[in-house]
């Protein structure tokens, strides 16, 4: 069973509650600019680095929702820049190259989690006033951090932060960027599973079906009455982690750790939603483009960079770095690929 129902465990997305003492570092800065119909508009000046500072504005209750039109159609035009046609291709590759070792990895993942105690168990969690609240186990705490939910909790932990700290427009900003994420990955994810009606682990099991039975646009009605038999690709719980994490690295860029903590935590969601059989591994690769890529579009729309070295307003492109590897998993020669952003 899938849990649909926050928790207030995740204490990897804590550090700005905690960095306060580093208020030094954001050098704040509030200053007012004028529009052409003579209207303040305030602004939030964060300095990230000696030579960048981020500018923000105050965000409008209405932006939670009026972006998401623009999220998917950029979403769209996105995968067809040339930049990004590589992206496409190594997330469709890994894809097809995974699917026919689906069964195998499942089933190792199972037999590991199994030795691990409790990781090849459904995700349980303990009721409060009749509502899941808190995870029985460390598998089904990771498991959370994938769910829509918990961006949720994130998004309300930002609100409180900018009315407190007041006029901070970035966490407020942030705030907003995570709902808005939220239902533009949920709206994309959700529109593909539909289109490859691929069966989850679970439900593969139960039939005899290796690697999951594929119905291509099964009806509203089966999909609604029978979800895990149509609903394994893409991961949505994968792409809602990944577009909270670049959302958040993305406003917080100071705070170096967040990437490798936050990849982390997704390796461990990863391996737990297939050893729990939610999900095949190769389910994961469009989850991820799907949500790196809105992630990105929402927290970039939202930010002015300014270069402090007299060149102006610049908006800042993103760098990558793939690396290859292969590695043993119970005598399974894997390939590996890492990408860093």
């Amino acid at each position: 069973m899938r849990a649909n129902h926050p928790i207030l465990f995740i204490l990897f997305y804590f550090f700005i509650g905690t960095s306060q003492a580093q208020t030094a570092v954001d050098s704040l800065k509030l200053s007012s600019a004028l529009t052409d119909s003579t209207q303040v508009v305030k602004q939030q000046w964060v300095q990230i680095d000696p030579n960048t500072t981020y500018i923000f504005t105050k965000p409008r209750t209405i932006d939670l929702i009026r972006y998401v039109p623009s999220d998917l159609y950029q979403f769209g035009v996105s995968l067809t820049r040339k930049e990004n046609l590589k992206w496409d291709a190594l997330a469709l590759g890994a894809t097809a190259a995974t699917v026919p070792y689906d069964q195998k990895i499942l089933e190792d993942a199972i037999d590991f989690g199994d030795r691990l105690g409790g990781w090849d168990e459904s995700p349980r969690y303990k009721r409060v006033l009749g509502l899941e609240f808190f995870p029985t186990s460390i598998s089904s705490a990771v498991y959370y951090i994938g769910n829509g939910n918990t961006t949720l909790f994130l998004s309300g932990f930002f609100y409180i932060k900018g009315l407190i700290n007041r006029q901070d427009y970035r966490a407020l900003n942030t705030s907003s960027e995570l709902v808005e994420a939220l239902l533009s990955v949920g709206i994309t994810t959700q529109t593909i599973k539909r289109m490859t009606g691929r069966q989850s682990p679970i439900a593969a099991l139960e039939t005899g079906h290796d690697g999951g039975h594929w119905t291509p646009f099964p009806s509203f009605s089966a999909f609604g009455k029978h979800t895990p038999y149509y609903d394994a690709m893409p991961s949505g719980h994968m792409a809602t982690f990944m577009a909270t994490l670049v959302i958040i690295s993305t406003n917080y860029p100071e705070y170096k750790w967040i990437k490798p903590v936050g990849y982390s935590l997704g390796g461990l969601l990863a391996f737990s939603m297939v050893s729990n059989k939610v999900h095949w591994a190769s389910d994961y690769p469009i989850g991820i483009l799907v949500g790196y890529m809105i992630g990105k579009n929402i927290a970039k729309r939202r930010i002015t960079v300014k270069k402090n070295n007299n060149v102006g307003m610049v908006q800042k492109k993103p760098r990558y770095e793939v690396s290859y590897s292969l590695n043993q998993f119970y005598n399974t020669q894997l390939a590996g690929i890492t990408l860093k952003f």
